[in-house]
């Protein structure tokens, strides 16, 4: 009798160990779950044929979201807008983009640039920051260029568009080196003329 006793408080705190690891793993699988039907959510929500493709632009933020789709708008480019990061994921899996504009001035969305990086290189990310911090971060996990604020400069992020769509540059020369944009990547390629050939070769 003693030595259960003394063995009970052990065994209760090694369930109570067991009951906490079952319950994260119960969230864990639920996660996945709903992580892997988002993309037959978003098919019976929108249909596949009403995704745009081309931009995909991540914000909660309105006045950030139309600012950027009046640029991309007048750049005559497609484009789809999200707020959440995992419906970004999943959209990326059912229509074909070449450039993600995402909004992380007050989310991190880590998830966005791990599933680019692993499954869709090509794509590039235009980073809206809040500090330079974040911004050399960004760089360094892959973004392409960034925007300071919600506030960014609406020409800036032509240059970006321009730059790395239509004339295919792999990055930001200047951005990757911490100094900041003067148009230097357009500035040879002012007209439309130019531009079309560019998109020709």
């Amino acid at each position: 009798m003693r030595r259960s006793k003394k063995r009970r408080p052990e065994m209760e705190e090694k369930l109570a160990q067991v009951e906490r690891q079952m319950r994260e793993a119960r969230g864990r699988l639920r996660w996945r779950v709903n992580d892997a039907l988002l993309p037959l959510e978003i098919q019976e929500s929108h249909t596949i044929s009403q995704l745009k493709g081309d931009v995909l632009v991540i914000s909660y933020n309105r006045d950030v979201r139309d600012k950027i789709v009046n640029v991309v708008e007048s750049e005559n480019y497609r484009y789809d807008v999200i707020g959440r990061s995992s419906r970004a994921v999943a959209m990326l899996k059912l229509a074909k983009y070449r450039m993600v504009i995402a909004d992380f001035t007050r989310y991190r969305r880590n998830r966005i640039f791990e599933f680019i990086n692993r499954y869709q290189s090509h794509v590039k990310i235009i980073s809206i920051v809040s500090d330079d911090n974040l911004a050399r971060y960004l760089m360094q996990r892959g973004s392409y260029s960034f925007l300071m604020g919600r506030h960014f400069d609406p020409e800036q992020l032509r240059t970006c568009l321009v730059s790395s769509l239509r004339l295919k540059h792999r990055v930001c020369g200047l951005q990757a080196q911490g100094e900041r944009c003067n148009r230097s990547c357009v500035n040879s390629y002012q007209t439309e003329e130019d531009l079309d050939f560019m998109e020709l070769e």
